[in-house]
């Protein structure tokens, strides 16, 4: 299924939102035509979920390219 994703992809983020929006569309009674409706809500709660659980994580060390 995810063979030709992106190398940088985070597949288990994409996955968390889409479990999210799925979970929120069924709570609202499983409206049409509103995929992005709640795909977008799903993605602005799980960026911030993780943006919370990063808070006072050291930043990532980058290397010089030429290592």
């Amino acid at each position: 299924m995810y063979q030709d994703t992106d190398k940088f992809v985070d597949l288990n983020f994409e996955q968390e939102v889409r479990q999210a929006a799925y979970l929120l569309w069924e709570k609202d009674g499983r409206p049409f035509g509103s995929e992005k409706q709640y795909w977008f809500k799903a993605l602005e709660a799980q960026l911030a979920a993780r943006d919370k659980a990063n808070v006072g994580a050291e930043p990532l060390a980058l290397k010089p390219a030429n290592d």
